[in-house]
């Protein structure tokens, strides 16, 4: 899978250094290669510790993941935000990395999972970021989130709660709206428990 994560605090891109610093950690000679989603904040900040490790003579590649079929050119990103979608690029990027393959084709394999997955969120419930102690948006008993981001930015809609298979419905739906599958095509699906801080 990953040979680092580098967190920044609660809902909040990890600083340029950090990011940096585990660059070089885990540089073994061979170059590094960036998993980024796509946040305004996150795409920058491994941009600038991309730079700073390349000026170090460290070998850097980077695919940025934007999987979320639900909001486009939000308030937090430019296109498609980047969630789940990102543990499918880590562990197939992470296998072809650990048969001895260059970092241009560990690239390869991680931008073709990136330009092959889709995904989509529901709320059921609001999450409490830390630092506000309360919650960064409230739903009624009886309503659903569509669409929400993975820091609890907001979706499509709000509706009151329906029955799973009308939700699903209408989650694939979009994703196959976005990507249209051929019959008989292979698919691999993640059912995500998005555990949101409450």
């Amino acid at each position: 899978m990953l040979n680092a994560a580098v967190l920044g605090p609660v809902f909040t891109s990890p600083a340029p250094d950090p990011i940096y610093e585990a660059i070089k950690a885990v540089n073994g000679g061979a170059g590094v290669l960036l998993v980024i989603k796509n946040y305004t904040g996150d795409v920058m900040n491994f941009e600038m510790a991309s730079e700073m490790a390349q000026m170090d003579g460290i070998k850097v590649a980077s695919i940025v993941v934007n999987d979320d079929v639900a909001v486009e050119n939000s308030l937090f990103t430019a296109g498609r935000r980047g969630v789940a979608g990102t543990v499918f690029v880590h562990k197939i990027a992470g296998a072809k990395a650990e048969t001895g393959a260059s970092l241009e084709e560990v690239k390869a394999v991680a931008q073709k999972v990136v330009n092959n997955v889709r995904s989509m969120g529901i709320a059921l419930t609001p999450c409490i970021v830390p630092a506000l102690g309360k919650p960064n948006f409230t739903l009624d008993e009886d309503e659903i989130e569509i669409g929400i981001g993975i820091h609890g930015e907001p979706g499509t809609h709000r509706q009151s709660i329906k029955l799973v298979d009308e939700l699903v419905e209408h989650m694939v739906g979009k994703i196959l709206t976005d990507m249209p599958l051929k019959e008989g095509a292979e698919v691999a699906v993640m059912v995500n428990g998005l555990a949101l801080l409450h």
